[in-house]
């Protein structure tokens, strides 16, 4: 063997490689305790009024271990997901010893079934609101569903000046909505958006001429709708 160079240069190559990784290692499991690579930055993208840099710092602090290389990121990551406001977080090292860490805060449109939220999403998650915001009620699984409609009543009664306040999904799937001014309005299963649409349509030649309060309207009927106001029993034809 002694005379066959290239047998010996692919030994001597081996030998090399091998040393270097055993080295590599060597060094990496030295550098990984090495208090002076203790991130020196944490860098944080999505603060809100609900969540500020000094709970970041607080929280991530229990993860950071002694140095950049063994820092808990993903153990970061769950703790900042724990938080009722966050919706998401990512955390990564950035080199040579910064920590960013991005969160995505829920953003509420409603309350679900009093002592929940809904947000943006359509999803629910558990947190408290002080500020005044409509009420969802529905079966479980279907605040997206109820989440999309509000959207889409709110833009029709808009043309009104109204606001939806509460949205109603019945186990049947029955929708019902009642607005700022405390009318309630019967939906039914079906064709529930073109019946408040022809409803807003015909608003102030009907309901709106009556000039006092409806407590309550039913557009549920083929070929009209149904109110209901103090000293007043009424059915107007006309919608759809």
């Amino acid at each position: 063997m002694w005379d066959e160079p290239e047998k010996l240069t692919a030994i001597a190559n081996f030998l090399f490689l091998a040393v270097a990784v055993a080295a590599g290692w060597v060094l990496m499991g030295f550098a990984s305790h090495l208090p002076m690579l203790q991130p020196k930055l944490l860098r944080v993208d999505g603060m809100t009024d609900r969540l500020n840099r000094d709970e970041v710092v607080k929280i991530a602090a229990r993860r950071l271990g002694t140095n950049f290389f063994d820092a808990d990121i993903d153990g970061m990551k769950r703790d900042f997901e724990q938080i009722p406001w966050v919706r998401t977080a990512s955390v990564s090292r950035r080199w040579p010893l910064e920590i960013d860490v991005r969160v995505e805060e829920h953003v509420p449109i409603a309350k679900w079934d009093g002592n929940r939220m809904v947000n943006t999403y359509g999803e629910v998650f558990d947190a408290t609101e002080q500020n005044a915001l409509p009420l969802f009620t529905g079966p479980e699984g279907s605040s997206k569903d109820v989440s999309r409609e509000y959207l889409s009543f709110s833009r029709t009664l808009a043309t009104l000046d109204r606001k939806v306040v509460e949205v109603n999904l019945s186990d049947r799937r029955s929708w019902e909505i009642r607005l700022d001014n405390g009318m309630l309005i019967e939906l039914g299963r079906e064709k529930m958006e073109k019946r408040l649409s022809d409803f807003a349509a015909l608003y102030a030649r009907t309901v709106g001429s009556l000039g006092g309060r409806v407590d309550y309207v039913d557009l549920r009927y083929e070929n009209g709708f149904a109110v209901r106001a103090p000293g007043l029993k009424l059915r107007t034809r006309g919608a759809a």
